[in-house]
């Protein structure tokens, strides 16, 4: 039984004062010879049970009274005594707290949705150490990035009050409640109490009870029936609520939730940071664009600011319309390489969280091509790097993008290389590999290099097969055949077709004109593919207009790096029998550049995740003494990392995952590189930013959250859940003191009636 003041239980000790006054004032015979008193002793002896069954009973009266006026104002509760009475035992409290970034939207300073729940919380907590004897337990869920449970079926409330203290503030992962409610039920299902409570805490943004609503911004359409039906929010919440003895209360916190109508905020937010062109190279102007959405109903004037370094920012103002996007353009000119840390942001508003948007950007001296030359050594007009240094570095005084080197097919074979220096290795028309080859490409793959294979007139397809294809392990992504077509503008014509046009490798054909001027260029000679050798991972970029539809540009991610097979390569100007016109000028410059500037480009950006997301990179030498340095959000001081890096293929390592990212912003990696040469210093800058969606604030009614399976709704705490809030519909004080005048009006009744008889 539970009582809201337990402390005043003691009064019932006070039954002790009547049965002490009854003893006091037996009665204490002597003795005395009298031959009268055989008469009186023998009418005593019949009348004695009758008078020690009147004295007994006004005993126990006035020791009831007492204990009845004790329990009275200790004030027992109705719920409690029927739960003590149904024989329920213990309850199982799950508390369920929503801590996604919208519950953090703070509105004319007032409270935000995550705080208020914070306080109904500490007043459920407060409501259960008021029972002296009890017995329930609790579980306290945090739904963030991840669900984490902060306490399991705790019976020590100071262990759930300090878990709770130290949830001061919400992560910035997106709202999506079903994984949370998914592990509820399956703990549930495993504890299996007698009597459940499930409160779960939320600002009922549409998100985050399901992608569904999120789209729809009202009741959940019935999911179609069929094998692809998966679990959604709602059957998570019918699943808990079917559970027996289970009861769930939603109590909604948002800022909406007062007047149970739902609504929309207006929100202006940042989506994302790029660059107006793959690489950054020092002393080389590029453009960042800042994408902003206005979420809002009114348009907006945004001042939005760029920082490299946290240096002097850059501030431009756009006015985005009212449910547009904008963009804003800062140009910045890098003056040294390495990896720079740049932020966007904006005036805060009511949802601070993804006011600002980070990324880590590396920035290169140049990029560096290696060009194996197969027709080196010949006719410098007639080289590849003839054609291939024209168009990517023409001239070498000034500053380009590129610097190409230029090598021939014994440096790659004879093992005389470092790949891993180069950014994009070109293999031009070289005529076989031999395994080092082969392995050193594989190696500079893995680490991130990208690689061009442009096989022509003096390609053994064989050695290819063998070394690079290697029955479907290798990076070249098909099995190659003999050449196709016939001579130089002695057969039939042939054209490229453009399968992929928006992939990014065509950047510079930002124009539609320059599309059709590639598709109109003759191809007479190609490799051909084995048929049902493509890999499943390989996309076609490019074709001919051959009976077979002859792949012509395929390109392929391997390891940490990118596979480009060029079937029909660029050759000179001034090589008479070239296989095709890809070498004019309108078609090369744009081909070229594209091809080479998304190749430097690693196939997976590491620097660049989401929250949540896991942070870990390669690198060339073992590092030691790694440290991890988190964003101001997050609040935790500089740490070491406590695991080791492992060991990878060709001699590097990977640094150990990181996978608690709950805040956004940069976090840095600090290590020293164990290199031959000596100690090496290094600080890697990762990106974390938000799921731009869950800015999208827009909240549920009451009736829409029933709808979407939320069968109680409230933004207060349920009755059953505190006694200090709804006492006087529930206690059971009134009736015993009604019992305890009742009581007394008997004992005085009785004790004067039997006074009386007496008498």
């Amino acid at each position: 039984m539970q009582f809201l003041q337990p402390a005043l239980l003691a009064g019932a000790a006070l039954f002790v004062v009547p049965l002490v006054i009854h003893l006091l004032n037996r009665q204490r015979h002597k003795r005395r010879p009298w031959a009268a008193m055989e008469f009186l002793l023998r009418a005593y002896q019949k009348q004695r049970s009758r008078l020690r069954n009147e004295n007994l009973l006004l005993l126990l009266l006035r020791c009831l009274v007492p204990i009845l006026l004790a329990l009275a104002i200790a004030r027992p509760l109705l719920d409690a005594a029927s739960n003590l009475l149904g024989g329920n035992g213990v309850v199982h409290h799950v508390v369920v707290l929503d801590a996604s970034y919208s519950m953090g939207v703070r509105r004319d300073g007032g409270q935000s949705p995550f705080e208020r729940a914070r306080s109904l919380i500490g007043a459920l907590l407060d409501g259960f150490e008021r029972a002296t004897d009890r017995t329930d337990k609790v579980t306290f869920v945090l739904a963030g990035v991840r669900p984490r449970f902060l306490c399991r079926g705790d019976l020590s409330l100071d262990a759930v009050r300090n878990q709770w203290l130290l949830a001061q503030r919400p992560e910035d992962g997106a709202g999506d409640l079903g994984e949370a409610l998914h592990q509820v039920a399956e703990a549930l299902d495993e504890a299996k109490d007698p009597l459940t409570r499930v409160y779960l805490f939320t600002d009922l943004q549409a998100r985050s009870l399901g992608q569904q609503l999120a789209k729809g911004g009202g009741a959940v359409a019935p999911a179609p029936a069929g094998p692809e039906l998966h679990d959604t929010v709602r059957d998570h919440l019918a699943r808990l609520q079917q559970r027996q003895a289970t009861e769930l209360f939603c109590i909604d916190t948002g800022p909406f939730g007062a007047t149970a109508q739902g609504g929309t905020l207006d929100n202006v937010q940042l989506t994302g940071l790029d660059l107006d062109q793959p690489a950054a190279v020092q002393r080389t102007a590029v453009t960042f664009v800042a994408r902003l959405h206005n979420r809002g109903v009114a348009a907006a004037d945004c001042q939005v600011t760029l920082d490299v370094d946290g240096s002097e920012p850059m501030r431009k103002v756009v006015t985005v319309p009212a449910g547009a996007e904008g963009e804003a353009e800062f140009q910045v000119v890098f003056r040294e390489p390495g990896r720079r840390r740049v932020r966007a942001a904006l005036q805060n508003d009511d949802l601070a969280a993804d006011d600002e948007w980070f990324r880590s950007v590396e920035v290169r001296d140049r990029i560096r091509v290696l060009l194996v030359d197969g027709a080196a050594g010949g006719d410098p007009l007639k080289s590849y790097a003839y054609c291939w240094r024209g168009r990517l570095d023409p001239d070498p005084t000034s500053l380009p993008t590129f610097a190409v080197t230029a090598v021939d097919a014994l440096a790659l074979l004879g093992g005389q290389l470092s790949l891993l220096d180069h950014d994009v290795i070109v293999l031009a028309d070289v005529d076989r590999l031999n395994a080092s080859a082969a392995k050193a490409l594989l190696d500079a793959l893995r680490a991130g290099r990208g690689v061009v294979v442009a096989y022509g007139p003096e390609t053994d397809a064989v050695s290819y097969n063998l070394h690079l294809h290697t029955g479907g392990e290798g990076p070249q992504p098909f099995r190659l055949l003999e050449p196709r077509g016939g001579e130089p503008g002695g057969s039939v014509l042939r054209t490229p077709v453009l399968l992929l046009p928006e992939h990014p490798l065509f950047a510079e054909f930002d124009e539609e004109i320059y599309r059709e001027v590639l598709q109109a260029i003759p191809v007479w000679r190609w490799f051909g593919v084995a048929p049902g050798s493509l890999a499943d991972d390989a996309a076609v970029l490019a074709r001919l207009t051959d009976a077979d539809q002859s792949p012509l540009l395929v390109a392929r991610d391997f390891g940490e790096g990118r596979f480009v097979a060029l079937t029909s390569p660029v050759a000179s100007e001034f090589e008479a029998g070239r296989w095709n016109r890809l070498d004019d000028p309108m078609v090369s410059f744009p081909l070229l550049h594209g091809l080479v500037q998304w190749l430097a480009l690693p196939a997976i950006d590491n620097f660049q995740v989401q929250v949540g997301g896991a942070l870990s990179c390669s690198l060339p030498a073992r590092p030691e003494n790694i440290e991890l340095q988190r964003p101001e959000r997050d609040g935790r001081p500089k740490a070491p990392v406590g695991d080791e890096p492992r060991a990878l293929p060709a001699g590097r390592y990977q640094l150990p995952i990181v996978t608690d990212t709950i805040y956004a912003g940069f976090y840095g990696f600090d290590c020293v590189l164990d290199r031959q040469a000596g100690k090496e210093p290094l600080s890697l800058p990762f990106a974390v930013n938000v799921d731009a969606e869950d800015g999208d604030l827009r909240y549920l009614s009451h009736a829409d959250a029933r709808a979407a399976g939320v069968e109680r709704v409230s933004d207060k705490l349920p009755t059953v859940a505190t006694a200090s809030e709804d006492a006087q519909s529930n206690e059971l004080g009134p009736l015993f003191l009604w019992l305890t005048l009742l009581f007394v009006l008997g004992e005085g009744a009785l004790a004067r009636f039997v006074s009386v008889r007496r008498s």
